[in-house]
């Protein structure tokens, strides 16, 4: 009896996973193509070849936590089409809001928001509660934990709670310079973001130097309205290094020989939008 319902299972889950799959698949295949390289495609692929495996081997404990990381940016998004879809193709009931909602009535229990994980439950409880008719009193009651939790954070602040001060300066229509800088905390942080708005205001290019107490690197990333990736990057605090939109389809990057390239290319798309990567190197 207990073999037949563990057949029943790995067969419900496999069918959910690869389900899930698809429907992740559908939404963010050809989001970000790097130098004709769809690694979103690839990642599903991989995942599906997984799937069939844990299958095959009867492993249905890695079944369920691969769900629970496919749909995890789902949870994030209160992606509410999800659970209709997977009924639809599968016949199957599933329901990623479960233990969020479960979770997010104990802090409401409680009173209170005591850490990081709370906040992040209450927030994500809060967009599912909104989208859905007749839960007013569940909005209140949580929106009443987030500023409570706010107005408790700026009373008293733990030694190690880090402190950002932020300054965004204007330096023309098209490009905002951003300046974070780590004023108390453990981890000493050095965070600068130039961002270059395209022509036509649809993409964004942001060159960020960024540092902890271990690492520092200089990267150059693109912003899609739907998308966005790292498209150049490199070891170190460099500030020489520069990136410009040309047009509304050309990016420029100023460097040097000097910089070893960790990550450098030469055109990316989003679905249909297609951006070419010219690098001048002194």
């Amino acid at each position: 009896m207990v073999n037949e319902q563990k057949q029943l299972d790995l067969e419900k889950y496999h069918t959910i996973v690869l389900a899930t799959i698809d429907y992740l698949k559908e939404s963010l295949e050809r989001s970000f193509i790097f130098d004709g390289i769809d690694s979103v495609a690839e990642y599903y692929h991989e995942q599906k070849i997984q799937t069939e495996k844990n299958f095959e081997q009867r492993r249905l404990d890695r079944l369920q936590k691969r769900l629970i990381s496919l749909t995890k940016g789902l949870l994030h998004k209160v992606d509410l089409n999800f659970s209709t879809y997977i009924k639809e193709k599968t016949g199957y009931e599933v329901d990623i809001f479960d233990d969020l909602r479960k979770r997010t009535e104990v802090i409401i229990t409680q009173g209170k928001i005591s850490n990081q994980k709370d906040l992040n439950d209450v927030s994500n409880a809060l967009e599912l509660y909104k989208q859905i008719l007749n839960e007013e009193e569940k909005v209140k009651k949580l929106e009443d934990l987030i500023v409570k939790h706010a107005n408790d954070q700026s009373i008293s602040k733990t030694p190690n709670v880090t402190v950002i001060k932020k300054v965004v300066k204007k330096l023309d229509d098209n490009t905002e310079e951003v300046t974070i800088t780590e004023s108390t905390g453990p981890k000493p942080k050095h965070f600068e973001e130039e961002v270059q708005i395209s022509p036509d205001g649809k993409r964004k290019v942001r060159t960020t130097q960024w540092a902890d107490k271990h690492h520092a690197a200089t990267y150059v990333s693109v912003d899609f309205p739907t998308a966005n990736g790292p498209v150049y990057g490199t070891s170190g605090i460099n500030p020489m290094i520069k990136a410009w939109w040309k047009d509304n389809s050309t990016i420029v990057i100023e460097t040097s020989k000097e910089f070893p390239a960790n990550t450098q290319y030469r055109k990316i798309s989003s679905f249909d939008d297609v951006v070419t990567i010219e690098y001048i190197e002194h």
